[in-house]
């Protein structure tokens, strides 16, 4: 089983990859025509958080391909915790924090009454 789902969980992670990328040009655009501050670069470095899980992951996948191969440090639970999972955790927060910076506005503004919209 793990032979199938591992190449499946990299592109899991790829497709989060490019929704940042996909996200920090949208917002790059959008804060150009609103004037805001550059912000959006916070995905960039959500992207470059992102690097670090994305290679820990390629070499976990090798080493459950092939258990015996690996060094022993890779089997460890607490070596993915803090190569892994937090900086995965890292980066999506920081993308939510910068994605709801940018398009918050649009949550707000459809739970205005109707007849109030600002302008």
């Amino acid at each position: 089983m793990t032979l199938l789902t591992t190449p499946l969980s990299i592109m899991g992670l790829l497709a989060v990859f490019f929704i940042e990328v996909i996200l920090a040009n949208l917002s790059r655009r959008f804060g150009a025509v609103t004037k805001m501050k550059p912000y959006y670069r916070g995905f960039y470095v959500a992207m470059a958080i992102l690097a670090l899980p994305l290679v820990v992951h390629l070499v976990h996948s090798s080493v459950v391909l092939s258990p015996q191969r690996g060094p022993q440090f890779l089997h460890s639970p607490v070596f993915y915790l803090f190569t892994y999972h937090l900086p995965f955790v890292a980066a999506v927060a920081l993308g939510i924090f910068e994605a709801w910076h940018y398009w918050g506005w649009l949550f707000r503004e459809s739970q205005l009454p109707t007849g109030r919209r600002q302008t």
